[in-house]
């Protein structure tokens, strides 16, 4: 779910958004969803839990699973006052987190969850970041031409908010300079932060017996398919780094490469894993701590993708659900008539620029997709649209 909120409800609770309830950030995480989360079970378990950064997701309940919440139920903002002036969100996180560490005892377990606005529009980086990548020219993306437009234009997408992102980030080319390269110094504002909580772990010998997650809610669009933005189920909107460091692994030595299918909804169950608390059967995900340790992965030939706006609001954004597996996308655009389908083969077309919905060799993906995307819905039981 290419959304920052509705992410984060799946990246907590290990369950599609479907099975959460959670379909937009002006709608809070549901209770029994959010008593299922990590967080919930391992403040139940005896875990110390801390919050820090941005939450999104209603801050009701909260208070139950968190001992500590230092957090905001909306974007928050890239710069806090403090008596010495103006902090970056990045360095306020990393301070904060070195508190949090700080006051734990040894002998109580704890899972801390750090959010970070960085790098969420409009980018602001750290002032000692912005001199960064003055002298860098970024390329052009390869689909970022009227032709891969073309390809997928409709009514529905010339009016939607990813259309009007990529004209207002790309009007000219200072401006897209300046959107680019800042998002990037954010990234780099939040790389700095990250280092400084690993190297307070380290400080507080506590690095060889904790376990690191790192990733993100969502992708971003850079002017491919002439889009901007997130929310579409393209490639560079779905898909997002992760990486795990597991208790006692050095951080210099090669770590295991995960090939499959891994998903958001796999990091609770992957949590709980690791720290031997039972996984609930409502989670949707599976738990990556067996591979991580060298053995079996999970066996996922596809998943499920939707981005649907339940709570509507004054933003065109366009409601899409779709499958995905190791080599094909489907793609449906509902609540629109007719509703609009595209389908790609990955291996083949990786920039998802011809879509194959009409094209008849494909006839039988194409049913057999369609099938598994109504057995999705079905499963997931979304009301009909």
């Amino acid at each position: 779910t290419p959304i920052c909120a509705v992410s984060r409800a799946s990246i907590m609770t290990g369950m599609y958004a479907s099975t959460h309830g959670m379909n937009h950030f002006r709608t809070p995480i549901p209770p029994e969803a959010l008593s299922k989360s990590y967080p919930a079970l391992l403040h139940q378990n005896g875990y110390r839990t801390g919050m820090l950064g941005k939450w999104g997701m209603g801050v009701e309940g909260t208070e139950k699973i968190f001992d500590t919440f230092n957090a905001w139920a909306t974007q928050g903002a890239y710069f806090h006052k403090t008596e010495n002036g103006k902090v970056h969100n990045a360095e306020w996180l990393a301070r904060r987190a070195k508190e949090f560490l700080e006051s734990c005892s040894d002998d109580q377990p704890f899972c801390l969850t750090v959010c970070y606005k960085s790098p969420h529009h409009p980018y602001q980086p750290d002032e000692r970041d912005k001199q960064l990548l003055e002298d860098v020219v970024i390329p052009k993306r390869q689909t970022d031409t009227p032709q891969a437009y073309q390809a997928i234009k409709s009514e529905m997408m010339e009016k939607s908010l990813n259309r009007w992102c990529y004209f207002d980030e790309r009007k000219d080319q200072a401006t897209k300079d300046d959107f680019e390269k800042n998002f990037l110094r954010c990234v780099m504002s939040l790389d700095r932060s990250v280092g400084k909580i690993m190297q307070t772990l380290k400080d507080l010998n506590l690095d060889q017996n904790t376990a690191v997650v790192f990733l993100s809610d969502h992708g971003y669009l850079w002017g491919e398919h002439g889009l901007g933005g997130k929310w579409l189920l393209y490639e560079e909107s779905i898909r997002t780094p992760i990486m795990i460091k597991l208790p006692g692994q050095e951080t210099k030595k090669q770590g295991v490469k995960l090939d499959g299918l891994t998903l958001n909804i796999d990091i609770a169950p992957t949590i709980l894993d690791i720290a031997g608390v039972p996984i609930p059967s409502e989670m949707d995900g599976e738990s990556l701590y067996p591979a991580l340790r060298g053995k079996d992965a999970p066996k996922r030939k596809d998943f499920f993708m939707e981005h649907v706006n339940v709570i509507k609001v004054n933003t065109p954004i366009p409601d899409s659900m779709g499958v995905r597996t190791e080599n094909w996308k489907y793609i449906r655009y509902v609540n629109v008539e007719p509703e609009i389908e595209e389908m790609y083969h990955l291996k083949s077309d990786p920039l998802e620029t011809h879509n194959l919905i009409n094209d008849p060799k494909y006839a039988q993906e194409k049913q057999r997709l369609r099938k598994r995307y109504q057995e999705y819905r079905s499963a997931l039981q979304r009301p009909a649209q």
